[in-house]
């Protein structure tokens, strides 16, 4: 029997976030990951970007509360290199897209509206058919890979542990969790932090709670061959919007090519995603339909899960029913963009139940993120 002040389940970007800012805050951490390596899912399959303006309210401040972790990692990591957004669309949309300028100035105010021309100055190969697109010049590409790797060497730095290939198989409660892995050995620990993903709603039912529900989503990419003659890497983000304004696919330089995902959403069982080639192909007609490229070839492919709650927020907070068991899932398509300032606040939260002040001060409550809030049980909201 080993003991902890706190047991994290989960390796992924959420896991060794959160364990890294509870060790900030001199709590023993034992994170314990299922898989050999950490970031084995999602996290390490990620094309990742800070965007001001990507999620609903709540997900949009923990963004901005992160930029300072990003721009001024502890370790002097360089976290992130500039990579503008480009939202492209034909006539149909482009007048809303001249309209959103006007509620993106809060968050991005460098954000602007480029006629079909200005949009081909960026990017030549863009197809006629573009008309008008909303730019955010100074949105950042995030690496992915160091961000994961800062936090590990804070959780590390502050004498935390980590355990992999040894996943929990139990989850008992007396006056203590008693946490049970593979191996047979057991942690004795007041608090579990479950930040295990897609699995969360498994690692809940091992303690016998009732699920948030979540809702894992499967995402597609694949990287694919382009021209000789062209060269991709100075280019932006391009997001290709349909007639209702939804994205229909993206893309962007990636070593070997132009990286491109038909922003699928397709619902999963946790699991090891494996892109579908039906959508794969999707996204090349979406972007041959979109640019002058006429795509043919792709070198790799891989899917990975997004796991949402019904809201589309992120879920951090003591469940209901469950002493010391820490709910800390749900972070979706955002979970990097918002990492250090969603730890920061679920580690305020694990210790003393508060928002940290800052994130007060913007809104930000408890109520926002707890997993009793009202709506969880529904269906899950269409993305904005």
């Amino acid at each position: 029997m080993h003991t902890a002040d706190i047991v994290v389940i989960g390796g992924g970007i959420a896991g060794v976030s959160v364990a890294a800012a509870l060790t900030a805050s001199g709590l023993g951490v034992a994170l314990v990951e299922m898989e050999p390596t950490l970031a084995f899912h999602t996290t390490g399959r990620s094309a990742a970007q800070y965007l001001k303006n990507y999620g609903n309210d709540v997900v949009r401040r923990l963004t901005i509360a992160s930029a300072e972790y990003f721009s001024d990692s502890p370790d002097g990591t360089k976290l992130w290199a500039p990579r503008p957004l480009l939202q492209v669309a034909a006539t149909e949309q482009a007048a809303s897209l001249r309209a959103e300028v006007a509620s993106s100035l809060a968050l991005a105010p460098a954000t602007q509206f480029l006629d079909g021309d200005e949009s081909r100055s960026l990017v030549p190969v863009l197809s006629p058919e573009v008309a008008g697109s909303l730019y955010e010049p100074d949105a950042m590409e995030l690496d992915v890979a160091a961000i994961h790797h800062s936090f590990v060497g804070e959780l590390r730095a502050g004498g935390g542990t980590v355990q992999l290939a040894n996943p929990v198989v139990a989850l008992s409660y007396t006056s203590n969790w008693i946490v049970t892995l593979a191996d047979g050995s057991t942690i004795e620990t007041p608090v579990v932090v479950n930040a295990a993903g897609a699995w969360g709603d498994q690692v809940a039912s091992l303690a016998g709670i009732d699920p948030v529900p979540l809702h894992p989503r499967r995402r597609t990419v694949a990287v694919a061959s382009v021209p000789d003659e062209i060269d991709p890497s100075s280019w932006p983000l391009i997001a290709f919007l349909d007639r209702e304004g939804t994205m229909e696919a993206y893309c962007k330089a990636e070593p070997g090519g132009l990286l491109v995902s038909p922003a699928d959403e397709s619902p999963s069982q946790p699991c090891d995603a494996r892109p579908e080639e039906v959508d794969v192909a999707r996204g090349i007609d979406t972007l041959n339909r979109w640019t002058t490229l006429a795509v043919r070839h792709v070198t790799t492919t891989w899917a990975g899960l997004r796991t949402f709650a019904a809201d589309r927020s992120p879920v951090a907070g003591y469940g209901a029913g469950a002493p010391g068991f820490f709910w800390f899932v749900g972070q979706g398509g955002y979970g990097i963009q918002m990492a250090p300032g969603l730890a920061r606040v679920a580690a305020a939260l694990v210790v003393d139940g508060a928002i940290p002040g800052d994130l007060a001060d913007v809104g930000l409550s408890a109520a926002d993120l707890s997993p009793t809030r009202a709506g969880l049980g529904g269906p899950l909201v269409a993305d904005h």
